[in-house]
């Protein structure tokens, strides 16, 4: 594996994407992308992600049905969701009906006035919390640690659990009656239109998942997805989601030993493969956005936020860098775009590297689309050390016990020594000597 990898480093990363032109660029973007997300989904990182989410949905699916249900019952079209569920589950073959039978029974078995207002709130909890696992999920994937507020994760989630069968629903069932044999034969059509308008019918349960995963890559992860990246990653995923269901199926059909094995356990043990496979998928379809979305991300960057403090602090100074030489040229500030295509990092890199500057107001972030980042002080009255100063004590506790062995006073004295020695090195240099070093000239771009 790791052979097949170096030869393929060695051949689609040795030209630069700006010296090709578009037609070049383009499949070769998607192709590293493809490659990239194959070396993370086949990690130990995403398949324990994918296992944690497997156990959530086993603890979580039940209520999140209920919840579901309830809200499809509210528009009288409830009896719908059961042909939904066994569309999902179709790969398990002749069990899937055995398996949606167990699901609908324990759902019918919730009762709301029974449970009362403190067995309700656990039931959106717990539905929540498969919802809030997701978002980790994929937040660990674009390489965000900043997690939603209590009050965004609140509505967020719930607006998803609430507005997401229906809207599911809605496009199933419109799509399905705009391109049934009725229709088509109620517009007359016929002969090369007809048979496009068939194609289109039977194009239709593909182009609704990669409607609903482009939804989900957009929305979940607490960053801004393009809309481009979050296409392409939903219909590599989608693709795979039907690939998958077939090789699954003809899996199942020839597999009749397990029946013996495992005996009545075999239905729920299938169903945790399959439901393994589902999240495999819509993690590759993450990965697959977040490097079309980050095209510079090379293959030599480890999956995750494997940073070294070294390269945080060069990131940072070298972005800080890119924002002074900017005001210096009078340009109102640097799209984040413009400063993660220019270092060929991924722009939630770039928010929380910046997070401590902003929080100083050193930073200052404009509230226009796109944003901008730009100075908000003097640069000549920053000292660089200051600066060298926040970056080593971002995400520091305030308060160390006196026990702590932070706070020896050998290690206290021998670290105000490297301080010191630090301030005397950079003595008289601020943030706007950052812009002097600089030998190259960011893309001030949107």
């Amino acid at each position: 594996m790791k052979t097949w990898f170096a030869f393929l480093h060695h051949q689609l990363w040795r030209e630069g994407l700006d010296t090709l032109p578009a037609w070049r660029a383009l499949p070769l973007i998607l192709l590293r992308a493809l490659i990239l997300s194959a070396r993370d989904i086949t990690g130990e990182r995403m398949n324990l992600r994918a296992m944690s989410l497997v156990y959530t949905t086993l603890l979580s699916l039940v209520p999140l049905l209920a919840v579901s249900f309830s809200v499809l019952k509210a528009f009288g079209v409830h009896n719908a969701a059961r042909p939904t569920l066994l569309s999902l589950l179709a790969p398990l073959g002749a069990d899937s009906v055995q398996m949606v039978d167990q699901i609908t029974g324990f759902v019918d078995n919730i009762k709301v006035g029974v449970l009362g207002v403190v067995g309700v709130i656990l039931l959106l909890y717990t539905a929540v919390s498969l919802v809030q696992k997701v978002e980790q999920g994929f937040n660990e994937v674009w390489r965000v640690r900043r997690e939603r507020t209590f009050a965004q994760r609140f509505s967020n989630y719930l607006s998803v659990i609430f507005t997401a069968p229906v809207l599911l629903f809605a496009v199933a069932t419109i799509g399905a009656s705009v391109f049934n044999d009725a229709i088509i034969d109620w517009l007359g059509v016929s002969g090369a239109a007809a048979a496009g308008l068939r194609v289109l019918q039977g194009m239709l349960p593909l182009l609704i998942l990669v409607a609903v995963f482009s939804f989900i890559y957009s929305l979940v992860p607490n960053t801004r997805v393009r809309a481009v990246p979050a296409l392409s990653g939903a219909l590599v995923a989608a693709l795979l989601w039907e690939t998958s269901g077939v090789l699954f199926a003809q899996f199942v059909a020839g597999s009749a030993n397990y029946v013996a094995v495992y005996s009545g356990f075999a239905i729920v043990i299938v169903f945790m493969v399959w439901v393994y496979v589902i999240w495999l998928i819509l993690l590759f379809g993450a990965c697959v956005a977040f490097y079309i979305q980050n095209p510079g991300y090379s293959s030599g960057h480890d999956a995750g936020t494997a940073f070294s403090p070294r390269q945080r602090e060069r990131i940072a100074l070298a972005a800080l860098g890119q924002l002074a030489r900017a005001h210096a040229r009078s340009v109102p500030g640097m799209t984040p775009r413009a400063l993660a295509h220019y270092l060929r990092l991924p722009e939630s890199l770039l928010e929380e590297v910046f997070e401590p500057f902003i929080e100083q107001q050193l930073v200052a972030r404009t509230d226009e689309q796109p944003p901008r980042w730009l100075p908000a002080v003097d640069l000549a009255s920053v000292p660089l050390a200051q600066l060298l100063a926040l970056l080593r004590s971002q995400g520091e506790q305030q308060q160390l016990h006196p026990h702590d062995l932070a706070a020896e006073p050998t290690l206290i004295a021998l670290e105000n020594r490297l301080e010191a020695s630090q301030q005397s090195a950079l003595e008289n240099l601020t943030w706007q000597d950052l812009a002097g070093d600089l030998q190259t000239d960011p893309a001030e771009r949107s």
